[in-house]
This record gives C-alpha cells, structure tokens and sequence, in this order.
C-alpha cells in the first residue's frame, strides 16, 4: 500500500481547494477513493483526478502551502 495525495476543488468558486490522502495499492483504487473522499465529505467540490500521486515531493509541496 502507498500513500496516494490528491487534490480537489469547488466547480463554482475556483479558490476554493483543498487536498487530503488516501491509501491504496496503485493509482487506479487510488483514484476511486479518492472519489469517494471528496463526494462524502465535500459534496460540492470535485476531484483533479490528474493530481493523484504518490511521489513525496508532491506531499511536501502540498505541505508547504499551509506552513
């Protein structure tokens, strides 16, 4: 299993976005979940499924916008 980071956005308000993680064997089910994440707990936002991935260089840039 591989951390997987992705992010997500607000169709009708572009500034608004966020990120988060998921746990998943490749980018596929990474993916899926992902999905799943953003519908149930931000039902108004939408995946950048082209954002999913597992590289650390991703997650510590992510990291950097909220230090």
């Amino acid at each position: 299993m591989k951390q997987w980071t992705f992010t997500f956005h607000n169709v009708d308000k572009p500034n608004d976005w966020g990120w988060n993680s998921v746990w998943a064997r490749g980018q596929k089910s990474a993916i899926n979940k992902a999905n799943k994440w953003v519908k149930k707990n931000f039902p108004d936002h939408k995946l950048d499924s082209g954002s999913v991935s597992c590289s650390p260089k991703v997650e510590k840039d992510l990291l950097s916008m909220f230090w």
